[in-house]
Order: structure tokens, then C-alpha cells, then sequence
């Protein structure tokens, strides 16, 4: 046995040292002699008739490279040292990749899990139809389409509910096809989900996989929690179900809806009748209407394309064209907007907002403004804003106020105050009765306030009208106001103009009383003079003798004034005449020839 692995380990040291030599070979220029010294490699002679290129000569001088042995180097342990070192920066590298890998192949996996777990939805269980409850005349045909598979025929009267859920189907016959989970019903149909909703029809279909009933002709929907009611050619309802919390219920075709409403105490409120194309209710508490919708409320009616009702936060909103009408004799007043919103507390509207370009009438007044805001008490106006982007007008018969925001405050159906603030401009007609002009009176300041008066006076009209007692302008205030003329009616009016911090107008039964300036004050007063061509005082000719020349009236000029020729008018006489506050006549007109 020794001898064998002796003769193996003399083999392997013969094949170790023979490969040693064909490193040693492979790497060396030379081959090595037994005396250790190198000797030139073999050379080969070229063939006959080839040109050879003779060697250079080495530099003698230079001494010859030294020659290593490979076999001596000490690149083989540096070699082994790198590969060990590479594989195990190879295999920190591979390590690294597969956590990488696998922490995304988790977080993939988590997310995976997460998105399902959001889109699963809750099981619904199909309507399983029991007719056990119908009467006994009942007759019945049933047809097994396989083994799983029937469709089954009633007449003489159905009554049927769906296994485990609290609902009652009644109709005159129908008719049941389990493959697709439908049940026609025919004559006097009726399906009721005690305390939410009945619903009564001529015909209906019942999808009982979707819980949802189609019912046509003469469909009336009454949802039993409120009292709330449809009426309609027909009628879709979706029952509640584990994957649908609330129940819908759309009015397909144009439709009439009856809405009820509770006060505070528990009683019904009078309806709230809406007309549209289309109706969807959502769970007895969000009515939406759709198509040329009518409301009518109390004393009110209301119009637009659109309308939508959140019974739980009592509010109300109308889209595109809206109008809200009080039909109230006693307060008529009229509001338009491109959308309007109506508030309620405790089932009493208090509060109507007008938005985009809206526009408010009464009796009183026009307001128009890009927002308004109304406020009402027990049903009556009390206070109306007006504010948003560009101005807001106030039109009454005898102002018009204009500024950034208005706020209107009405006392007994009447307006008794109007705060115009941000650039306030009022603008007023002068009274016609004394005096005749074209012209406005204008009074403005950073704000202006104007009191009215709607008391009925002693002997007057018993119709209340309202009559402006006085305009207040505050801040950077002017006023420009039509005084009228001692000589009547058809003559010109004075013109005052003041300035001041604060000017207060007062008026008697709407024309212009005093002007009371507070504050920096400062002005002009311009009152007409007469003609100076007419003679008023002049007696007419005797009959049948001519007119005498009109008397030299040169020397009564003021002194100092040049004459004026025939044929002219004095400038300084031929319009007004001027004086600075306190008002002022000046004399006598003159008359020149």
C-alpha cells in the first residue's frame, strides 16, 4: 500500500514540475542552460532569394536586462490574494443585490395587499324570492330549466319577499327567471321596505342579483321616514346593500316631488312642491333635480336648469338662470342670479345668497350687485347686502346710491336705511313739483348713509311710501344740490356745491331742506339771474299806437363798467352770478339796450 502511494506521489511531483517548465517557458525569453546561463533561441534560416534584414547591433556599453525566473516571482500569491478578494467583494455585492431585491419583492407585495384590501368590496348577497306568503288562491307554474336553473309563473294574486331581508313585494301575478334574477310584476304592484319607502305602480321589475326595482305608469313614491313623495311616469329604486349604504332613487322622466320637512317641535312643515326632468334622491336626505325645475315653497316659487336639496344642513341651491320670487303682496320682492342659495334653521328659511351677476326687486328698491344676501325674520325681509367684484347699486325712486358694498336694512317691509361704503356715490332727482331740470343732484363721500321715512302722513295717501329724510356723506365728502328759484317753477335753479370732511342733507318731503357742511368746508353757490333782454315790468303799447324806443338805461352801468353796444349782452349778466358761502344775492338785474 506504501508502495503504490509512493509511485502516486512521485507521479504528481513529475506533473508539477513539468508544468512549472511550461510556465517558465511561456513566460521567459530565453531558455535556461544547465550552467544557468541563457543561451539564444534556435534561429531558422530563411529560404533562398528572401531579402533579411540584418540585426541591430546591442550597445555594448549597456548592460543586459536582468532576466527573472517566473517561477520565482511573487505574483502568484498577489494573484491569489486579488481573486479572493474579488470573489468576496462579489459575493458582498450579490448579498446586497438579493436584500435589495427582496425587501422591493416585500414592499411590492405589501402594497399588492393594501390595494386589494381597498378595492374589495363587501359581499352581497342576490335576493333568494320566498312566496310563502301569498294567498291561497295563488296558482302557481313552475318550469325546471336544469337542475339548478327554474323560472316559475304566479297568478291570482303574488306576495313574496326576498330570504333574510325586510322587504314585501305584492302584485296581481308575476313571474320569476332565476338564470338572469329578474321578477315581472303585473297589476297593482307594490313593494314596501317598512319605515323607509313604498312604492306603488302599475307594472315593475324587480332585479333581484342588483336590488333594484324598475317601476312604470302611475308611479307614486313615498318614503315613509318623512313623509317625502314622487310622483312620475316612473321610478327606479335601489334598495340599501352591503356594497351600496344608503338607497337611490331616481324620476327618470319629468317628475313631481313632494318634499317634508319637520320644524324644531316635530310637526310638518308645509310641502315644498318641486317640478323637473329628473329626479335622484340619495337616502332620504340629498335631492337633486335636473331640467327646467319649478319650486314652489310657501310664498315662494323658484326657477332653474338645476336644483339640488341637503335636507340634513337644511340648504338648498339653484344653478344657471335661478329666480326666487316672494309672492307675499304684503313684501313682493323678486331675486335673480346665475346661482342662488337658500338657508334654513329649524325648517325656516332665513337666509337667500344670490350669485353672479344678480339683481334684487321690490317695491322700493332695485338692487343690483355681483353677490346679494338676503336675511329674513318669520318669513319677512330684514337686511339685504350687496358686495363682490365691480359695484353695487341701489335704485329707488328718488336715489341712487352706488359704491364697493351696500347694506340695506328694511323695518316693517319697508326700507328705513341704505350704507353704501367704498367710494359711495348717491345720486338724486330734485323735486319736480318746484323745480324743472334735467340735471341730478350727487352727493358723494368714502361712505354715504340714507335714512328714509315710510311713517303715513296726516292726511295723506293711507299707501305708505317711502320718502328720504336725510343722506349723510362721510369722508372726502361733496355735494352738488339744485336749489330751487323764488321767481317759480319754469326759471332756472341755484346750483351749491360744497366740500368737507362730513356733509349732512336733509330733505322735506323729498327736496333738498339744508345743507349742513362739517369739518373743512369749502364752496359755491350759483343762483340765475334774469334775462337782461326781456322787460317783465314793461306795460304793453295802447291799442292802435306803436310801441315807444325803450329808455336809455346806459348811465345805470356800475361805475368803471364800459358801455355795452346795442344788440350785445353783458357776459357778466347773461347766466348766474356767483358768491361763496353764506349764499348771497347780488342786485337787481340790469337791462341794456
Amino acid at each position: 500500500m506504501s508502495k503504490i502511494a509512493s509511485a502516486q506521489l512521485r507521479a504528481g511531483t513529475r506533473l508539477a514540475l513539468v508544468a512549472l517548465l511550461t510556465i517558465g517557458a511561456g513566460c521567459g525569453v530565453f531558455s535556461r542552460g544547465s550552467g544557468g546561463t541563457p543561451k539564444p533561441a534556435p534561429t531558422q534560416t530563411p529560404p533562398s532569394g528572401v531579402a533579411v534584414t540584418p540585426p541591430v547591433p546591442a550597445d555594448s556599453a549597456r548592460p543586459p536586462a536582468p532576466v527573472r525566473d517566473s517561477a520565482a516571482r511573487p505574483d502568484s500569491a498577489a494573484r491569489a490574494d486579488s481573486i479572493a478578494r474579488a470573489t468576496a467583494a462579489a459575493a458582498e455585492e450579490a448579498a446586497r443585490i438579493k436584500l435589495i431585491r427582496d425587501s422591493t419583492a416585500r414592499a411590492d407585495s405589501l402594497t399588492r395587499a393594501a390595494e386589494a384590501k381597498k378595492k374589495a368590496k363587501p359581499a352581497s348577497r342576490p335576493c333568494v324570492m320566498d312566496f310563502a306568503d301569498s294567498p291561497p288562491e295563488t296558482r302557481l307554474l313552475y318550469s325546471r330549466v336544469t337542475d339548478s336553473i327554474s323560472n316559475t309563473f304566479i297568478g291570482g294574486g303574488f306576495v313574496g319577499h326576498c330570504q333574510g331581508e325586510n322587504n314585501r313585494i305584492r302584485a296581481d301575478s308575476a313571474e320569476q327567471f332565476q338564470a338572469p334574477g329578474i321578477v315581472n310584476l303585473y297589476g297593482n304592484v307594490m313593494y314596501e321596505e317598512p319605515g323607509k319607502v313604498q312604492i306603488i305602480a302599475s307594472h315593475a321589475t324587480y332585479f333581484t342579483r342588483e336590488g333594484r326595482l324598475y317601476a312604470d305608469g302611475n308611479v307614486t313614491a313615498t318614503q315613509l321616514g318623512t313623509g317625502s313623495s314622487f310622483s312620475g311616469p316612473a321610478i327606479e329604486y335601489y334598495r340599501a346593500m352591503p356594497d351600496r349604504p344608503v338607497s337611490r332613487m331616481i324620476a327618470p322622466t319629468r317628475s313631481t316631488a313632494r318634499v317634508i320637512e319637520k320644524d324644531s317641535l316635530g310637526r310638518n312643515s308645509p310641502p315644498t312642491v318641486i317640478v323637473a326632468n329628473r329626479f335622484e334622491d340619495a337616502g332620504d336626505s340629498l335631492l337633486m333635480a335636473w331640467g327646467d325645475v319649478v319650486i314652489d315653497r310657501d310664498q315662494l316659487n323658484g326657477r332653474s336648469d338645476s336644483a339640488s336639496f341637503d335636507k340634513i344642513k337644511e340648504k338648498a341651491r339653484l344653478v344657471r338662470g335661478a329666480r326666487v320670487t316672494n309672492r307675499d303682496t304684503a313684501q313682493r320682492f323678486t331675486l335673480v342670479g346665475d346661482t342662488i342659495d337658500m338657508y334654513s334653521t329649524n325648517r325656516e328659511l332665513d337666509r337667500v345668497v344670490a350669485l353672479h351677476k344678480s339683481s334684487a326687486t321690490n317695491d322700493d328698491m332695485v338692487l343690483d350687485a355681483e353677490r346679494i344676501d338676503l336675511r329674513l325674520e318669520t318669513r319677512l325681509l330684514k337686511e339685504a347686502f350687496a358686495f363682490g367684484p365691480g359695484r353695487a347699486k341701489a335704485h329707488t325712486p328718488q336715489q341712487d346710491v352706488e359704491a364697493d358694498s351696500l347694506r340695506i336694512r328694511l323695518e316693517d317691509k319697508r326700507v328705513r336705511e341704505v350704507h353704501a361704503v367704498g367710494g359711495a356715490v348717491a345720486i338724486g332727482t330734485p323735486d319736480s313739483l318746484r323745480i324743472k331740470t334735467t340735471e341730478k343732484d350727487v352727493l358723494r363721500g368714502d361712505k354715504v348713509f340714507a335714512y328714509f321715512d315710510s311713517t303715513p302722513r296726516v292726511g295723506a295717501d293711507t299707501a305708505r311710501k317711502t320718502q328720504i329724510n336725510e343722506i349723510r356723506a362721510m369722508g372726502n365728502a361733496s355735494s352738488l344740490f339744485h336749489m330751487a328759484n323764488s321767481r317759480g317753477r319754469e326759471a332756472p335753479p341755484g346750483i351749491n356745491y360744497v366740500r368737507g370732511a362730513r356733509i349732512f342733507v336733509n330733505f322735506d318731503t323729498g327736496a333738498v331742506r339744508t345743507v349742513r357742511v362739517d369739518s373743512a368746508a369749502s364752496g359755491l353757490y350759483l343762483e340765475p339771474e334774469a334775462d337782461s333782454l326781456s322787460d317783465s315790468t314793461r306795460k304793453p303799447p295802447a291799442k292802435g299806437k306803436p310801441p315807444g324806443a325803450p329808455p336809455d338805461t346806459t348811465a345805470k352801468l356800475p361805475p368803471g363798467r364800459p358801455a355795452v353796444p346795442p344788440g350785445k349782452r353783458d357776459p357778466a349778466h347773461a347766466g348766474l352770478s356767483l358768491s361763496f358761502l353764506p349764499p348771497q344775492r347780488l342786485t337787481a338785474p340790469q337791462r341794456y339796450p
